[in-house]
């Protein structure tokens, strides 16, 4: 992987949970376009968790479909045990992915044992290389340093971490044993200015999914070494976010990827619609920040 940025996308389906293909191919190669150094399909925005068991090979099928080799896929297979990641994976283990992503089960709080125990199943159980990801503000379960050392020993497909955790990777890179391809994507958005300038120049999240423009501008601007206008970049990006938390951040999400030209639900299916009066609010600050 380059150093940039890789977009957790958006999963658009229609009423009955089918996937918009030709919607999410289209989100894809535009944020190619802008730049994007890899996809992240069926990421925490990707809405991995809500989607039909038998979507998701399809969205994976065509989130490599669009991506046409331009650039690596990797893909969330995340759930609750051993055996259902197990599943997932082997639903899409003859796809050409990167590799698969999975935070740590989610329903009960893991032990470190459970969680060594937990990749340990799950990468033994693939051709496909594997990345942790750290996400303990919904999963219950932290990922540590200690965890992932002991990973990297004893795991050969355990080939990364995707985390805002900085000491984490202040930790990782200056420890001798580390490989130095083992991938550290940097998800702390609020920050990621900070960490590209320090080394941590592979960064991922969601909102790069429906600000494409201004997240090309910003690695454009930061691999210049114009952090200035990084910054302002980063502050429109951020600026969006808060803003579409204020309106309920997922149909404001939905809302703000059906304006930008890409149809289809984005939102978990229990989820409310988006307040009439919100749409023109929405598109203006859309409009804004230059994303339209």
């Amino acid at each position: 992987m380059k150093s940039g940025y890789v977009p957790a996308v958006g999963t658009p389906v229609d009423k009955d949970g089918n996937l918009c293909v030709e919607s999410y191919k289209k989100q894809i190669d535009d944020q190619i376009k802008q730049g994007a150094v890899a996809i992240l399909s069926m990421g925490s925005m990707g809405a991995q968790p809500y989607l039909l068991t038998s979507v998701c090979p399809e969205v994976a099928k065509a989130a490599v479909e669009a991506t046409a080799g331009r650039v690596p896929v990797y893909v969330g297979a995340m759930d609750c045990s051993i055996m259902r990641a197990k599943e997932r994976m082997a639903a899409m283990e003859d796809l050409d992915i990167a590799g698969f992503v999975l935070t740590t089960p989610y329903y009960y709080a893991c032990t470190p044992e459970m969680i060594i125990n937990y990749y340990k199943g799950v990468c033994a159980a693939t051709k496909h290389d594997v990345l942790m990801y750290d996400l303990a503000v919904v999963t219950q379960s932290k990922i540590t340093y200690e965890i992932v050392k002991e990973l990297i020993r004893t795991v050969p497909n355990l080939k990364g971490i995707k985390s805002a955790d900085m000491n984490m990777f202040r930790k990782l890179k200056l420890d001798p044993e580390v490989p130095e391809d083992f991938l550290m994507v940097y998800s702390g958005l609020d920050n990621f200015d900070i960490a590209y300038k320090w080394g941590i120049d592979k960064c991922l999240d969601g909102m790069p999914a429906c600000t494409p423009v201004n997240s090309g501008k910003l690695f454009t601007a930061m691999a210049n070494g114009d952090y200035d206008k990084a910054a302002e970049y980063l502050n429109n990006i951020l600026a969006l976010r808060d803003f579409l938390i204020t309106k309920n951040l997922w149909p404001a999400f939905s809302t703000a990827m059906n304006l930008l030209g890409y149809e289809g639900n984005f939102a978990p299916d229990y989820v409310s619609p988006i307040k009439e009066e919100y749409i023109p609010e929405i598109k203006a600050e859309l409009i804004r920040i230059g994303e339209l």
